[in-house]
């Protein structure tokens, strides 16, 4: 949400949607034996999976992104095994053990 042009101040995600985001991608990797995803990977299975829509924002992946995005920025909880090398760089998510 964006008041008068200010910082956003929340986030659309809630605590909920991240813990079963997380859960999922985990168990996936865990499953299939994946060290490391790419955010867009990980967009499009959660969303052939009907746990995150795809579709939303200007490009696929923009939603998944976004809630990295809220993660790191202290809105909501990060998903499990996120990281960025450097800023504006590259989102991975990477198998936790």
């Amino acid at each position: 949400m964006k008041i008068n042009n200010m910082k956003q101040i929340t986030s659309c995600f809630i605590n909920a949607q991240v813990i079963l985001v997380s859960e999922f991608l985990q168990n996936y990797m865990i499953s299939n034996n994946v060290n490391v995803m790419t955010a867009d990977e990980c967009a499009e299975l959660l969303a052939n999976n009907n746990i995150l829509s795809n579709n939303i924002g200007p490009k696929s992946g923009f939603n998944f992104r976004q809630m990295l995005r809220d993660g790191r920025d202290g809105y909501i909880e990060l998903v499990k095994g996120v990281s960025q090398r450097k800023p504006n760089a590259r989102w991975y998510i990477n198998r936790i053990n």
